[in-house]
Order: structure tokens, then sequence, then C-alpha cells
């Protein structure tokens, strides 16, 4: 791209004040001819800032742009310094090849001081006091571009890829983090830049270097960015980890809801390499205990990340916790509390066993709770002798009436290999039974049964933070589609689970309301809405969600004002504080985008 350079003169001082935001239009603030200087294309970055950012005020003027980078000197820089101009247009292209796009235009804004002790800092584009610009300003007096002339505006950039790459706000992993992540950043702009001298002078200060976060003595770049930026493909797997937090982190409006802990780190960079990286943790962090719960807490927060781990998961002795009762269709000849009657079989005794006879007839032992439980796994363990009385062939059954049973698991030819040998079975059920039966069919011969436990079990996968409960309710609305329920765009479309469904809302009148009911109150304390395919004016831009236990009295939770969605289909998560348990959930919306139509393709509750 053509640099356009615009040497300063200190001409007509009086009218070098720009203002903030504002183009000036006379060839006064440069020197050149009004034909040169106002040939800008339409829609290029002011000629002039007036700084209103992090205690600054001074004016600052443009001497390069194009359509990666606008570059702007203050009075004080030399303006024979140009090596900003092809550096940061040429890294900001790669950033925004890399890692995605910031803002309508992708432009980095660039601001440079004369004096050298001026404190350096960075804006994205969330940030309203610098015109919401991704904006780096530092001090320059180096005449060449090497070294740490380059080093420290190679960070301020990584800051801002860090707290505004897709679309997000602020950098959760900061507080594990803190500034390592611009090390991995810096060296490998430098390699994509073609800069491998600069590339091994960082590498080389990086490896040496350490911190006492999130342990003392931390190699942050040796130990952990660089194996899995060598292994893992690159810079590829650092855009990967962005992209994959903003799918699944929490995010509140546009920014992340929360920090970060270790497990949580670990356990996204696996998710951005595929890989499960607890192991290259455990070198890198002395991954202790307490870092292993919080992955596990992770695994079960976050289960959909893209690579091989075991869902956390809790087993729960259902016979135990559930206080099961048992009942035979034949029991021991001396009763079920006799030495080998039927409670042996559920005692948690593995030296003692239920024995009965009269076998080939029909058998049956039963399990009754007084509350249904889900049960997904059982076992059956072997008695301490005689073979051929072990069950070989039966069948598992569930029941909430004890009449009407459910066929929940078959099994034939099983052998036992050993005597008080334990053998797990599990099948596939999430339904809760208060009735489970074993139906013997066949046993290795023997006129007698034994069984030493059975024991039901339910593996259930831990679940953390808030769940979306939409679907548990009933949902009403202050007006139908005029085409009436059940209809293309009506109402139960925004809870219908379908990005590509939505609620159309006719001659829009503010406030309208979305309502959601349940048959039990839940605590919800987050809710998400997604913009519908097309027209954005439809969309809504000031709400309030409220809560309430009789569908009348109403009781404010959550208020938002001039919202807006990036793109159609765009999911948005609104965290809240809540400590009250509702039963109807209510969002009214005061205003939408100024269409006349109102519409909405989903509507979500999160309750914990």
């Amino acid at each position: 791209m053509k640099k356009f350079i615009y040497p300063f003169l200190m001409v007509l001082g009086g009218l070098l004040v720009l203002q903030s935001c504002e183009e000036d239009d006379s060839a006064l603030v440069t020197g050149e001819q009004d034909s040169v200087v106002n040939n800008d294309p339409e829609g290029s970055p002011l000629r002039g800032l007036t700084e209103s950012w992090n205690d600054h005020d001074e004016q600052v003027l443009r001497q390069y742009f194009d359509v990666s980078a606008a570059v702007y000197y203050d009075l004080e820089v030399d303006r024979t310094i140009e090596w900003p101009f092809n550096f940061f247009s040429n890294s900001w292209a790669y950033v925004v090849e890399n890692y995605g796009s910031y803002g309508e235009k992708s432009l980095l804004y660039v601001v440079a001081h004369g004096e050298a002790d001026k404190t350096t800092f960075f804006k994205t584009i969330f940030e309203d006091d610098a015109e919401n610009r991704s904006l780096i300003d530092f001090p320059l007096t180096a005449t060449t571009g090497t070294g740490t002339a380059i080093d420290k505006p190679a960070a301020l950039m990584a800051k801002v890829v860090e707290n505004s790459s897709n679309g997000v706000h602020k950098s959760p992993a900061q507080a594990i983090w803190g500034d390592k992540f611009t090390e991995i950043f810096t060296y490998d702009l430098y390699i994509k830049l073609g800069l491998e001298t600069e590339a091994e002078r960082v590498k080389s200060s990086f490896i040496k270097t350490s911190a006492n976060f999130p342990k003392a003595e931390t190699f942050w770049f040796r130990d952990w960015f660089l194996p899995i930026y060598d292994n893992y493909n690159g810079s590829v797997t650092l855009n990967n980890f962005f992209k994959v937090l903003a799918a699944n982190y929490p995010i509140d409006g546009t920014d992340y809801a929360r920090d970060m802990t270790l497990g949580e780190l670990v356990h996204f960079f696996s998710g951005a390499t595929g890989v499960d990286l607890e192991p290259l943790a455990v070198t890198a962090f002395d991954f202790d205990e307490s870092n292993q719960n919080e992955l596990l807490q992770a695994r079960a927060e976050f289960p959909n990340l893209n690579y091989p781990f075991d869902p956390a998961s809790e087993l729960i002795d259902v016979t135990s916790e559930g206080s099961a009762n048992i009942v035979v269709s034949r029991d021991h000849p001396n009763g079920a509390d006799s030495a080998e009657g039927s409670l042996k079989v559920i005692d948690n005794d593995y030296t003692t066993k239920f024995l009965t006879n009269g076998f080939p007839q029909e058998f049956y032992m039963q399990q009754n709770f007084d509350v249904a439980q889900v049960v997904n796994k059982y076992t059956f363990t072997s008695g301490n002798d005689a073979p051929d009385r072990d069950f070989k062939t039966w069948e598992l059954l569930g029941s909430n009436d004890g009449v009407n049973f459910d066929v929940l698991d078959t099994r034939t030819d099983q052998t036992f290999t050993a005597r008080n040998q334990t053998k797990e079975f599990s099948f596939n059920n999430d339904k809760a039974y208060k009735f489970y039966r074993i139906n013997l069919i066949e046993n290795n011969g023997s006129t007698l049964i034994q069984l030493t436990e059975w024991r039901l079990l339910n593996l259930k996968l831990l679940t953390f933070g808030p769940q979306d409960v939409t679907a548990t309710a009933t949902t009403t609305v202050s007006r139908e589609n005029r085409n009436g329920p059940g209809t293309n765009e009506s109402s139960d479309k925004v809870t219908d689970g379908d990005i590509g469904t939505k609620f159309l809302l006719f001659d829009f009148n503010n406030p309208e309301w979305i309502q959601q009911e349940f048959t039990e109150a839940v605590r919800v304390t987050k809710y998400a809405l997604t913009s519908a395919n097309d027209a954005a004016g439809r969309d809504p831009v000031e709400w309030i969600f409220s809560g309430s236990d009789d569908g009348t009295n109403f009781t404010e939770i959550d208020s938002r004002t001039g919202q807006s969605f990036e793109s159609r289909g765009q999911t948005r998560e609104f965290l809240v504080t809540n400590e009250t348990s509702y039963k109807y959930y209510r969002l009214d919306i005061l205003a939408n985008g100024g269409d006349g139509l109102f519409q909405l393709a989903e509507f979500r509750l999160f309750a914990e």
C-alpha cells in the first residue's frame, strides 16, 4: 500500500488545534496543498486526533495509514522515523489474518510520543474513551525498528488481541498467565514477519525468564507456550484458544464474566490443540491436586471441548443412597433375615450371600424405592462356592407402579471366573424408576441359586454452573404472531432450541413481553438472547428481566439499554445476580432497533 507521509510544519499554530474525532479539511495542518491533503478515500482515519484517554490530552497527527494501520505522531517525534509505518501495517495485517477481525474495519491506531518517559497502554474496540478503536500508545525515539523499540509495541498489540478477540472483551486468562501471552505472541509475530534474528533474540530471553505465578519459578514460555507452539500448529493453536474461549466461556453481554482457574486454562488449551495437555501442565506448573480438581470441574462445566477426556462423573450407589428394600419371589426357607436370606444380597457385605432353592421355577428379585431413582449400572458378586448356582442369563426391568415394567438390560451366557467375583454391567438409561427387578432366566444347572451382592448404581455426569432449564418451561407472550400459535414465526419458536427459527411480532408496541413459567421455582442466574436471521432493526435493544412467584407481581432482576447484535444468529449471554427462586421469568422488551416489527430467535434461561 502506498505510504502517505505528512511532515509537520509549525505554521499558523493557532490553526493546529484539532478537535477529537473531527476531520480538518485545511491544508494548513501539514503544509500540503489542499489537492494533496484532501484526497483521502472516504472513511479514512482522521488526519488529527486530540487524545482523551489515560490522562493524555495532546494533539497527534497522522503520518501514515493504509487498510491495516494508522500511525500518529505527537509534536516531539522525529519525522524522519519511518520504520513504524511498514512494521505496524504488516504486523496488524498478520493479526487480522490469524486472529480475526477487530471492529468493522479492523484498523489499528498507533499513537507515538517523542518523550522517552511516556507510559505505554492499549485500548480496544470496547472502550469509549478512545472512540472504540484498537489502539496502542507508546514512546518512540528509536530510529530503527529493532530490539526493544519493537518489543514494547508488539506486547501492546498482544494485549489488544488478548482483550478483544472474537468480539468479546477482557481476558479471563490474564489472572493466570499475567503478561506471559505477550511473549509467545511476540515470538510468533517476528517469525511471521520474517524477522528471524529478532525472533531468536526474544526466544533466548523468554526461555530464561521465570514468573512467580501460578507457582514460583514458573517458566511460561519455555515449559508451556513454546512446547504447544512447536508441537501443535503454532499460531493456529493460539487463535483456536481464543475461539474456543469465546464459544464456551461465560460471557456477560460483551465481557467475559469471570477469571479463569489454572485447570480451566489447561482444559481450554487442550480443546485448542485437540490433545489432553494435563501431562504438560504437570511439568510446567507442578499441577497439584487442587489444580486437578479445577480441571475436573472445568471438564464437567465445559464438556464439549474437542479433545479426548473422560467426562467428570460421580458413581452413586443407589442401593445405599436410595435406601432400597429387597423383595424376592422365593426366599431362603428360613426367611429373609436368616443367615442366607434375601436381605444379604443388598447388605453390602461381601462375606455373606443370598441362597434359595427350587430353581428353575420362575424367580425374580426386586429393589424398591420410596423415591424414583436413575440407574445406569449394576453389579453382581458371585457366591463363595458352587459355580453351578451362579446367575447366567437374566434381564433387568424398571417400573414406577410395580406392574408395568420396561426392559432396561438383558444378559446371556454370563460367567464368573472366580468366587466372590464382582462384575459390572452398564446400560443406557436416564429415566428414574421406583422398582428395579431382575428376572433370572438361567443359572449354571443347579437347583439352587446364590448371589453374594447386587448393587444398583448411577454414573452421574457432574455439572457446574447454571444449566439450561428452558425446555421445562411453558412460554407465553404479551401478543402472539398474527398468524396464530403453532405457525412458522409464532412464539413457540423463541424457545424451541433452533436459532434458525424465530418469533416475529408485527406492529411492535413497547413494552412487549416474553415469559417462561416453571412448575417448580428455579433460581435463574443467566439468560441468553439470539438475534434472528434478518433485519437488525427488529432486534431488542432495551429490556427488563424480572421474576415472579405468582405471574402478577414481578421483581426486577436485570435491565439492559443500548444493546446490539454484531451478526445474525448471534447468541449473547447475560449473567445476573439472583438469590431467589421464581416460577415465572419475564423479559419486557422496551425498545427495538427502530423497525415496526420485533423478532427474536431464542430466549433461554439457565438456573443453578
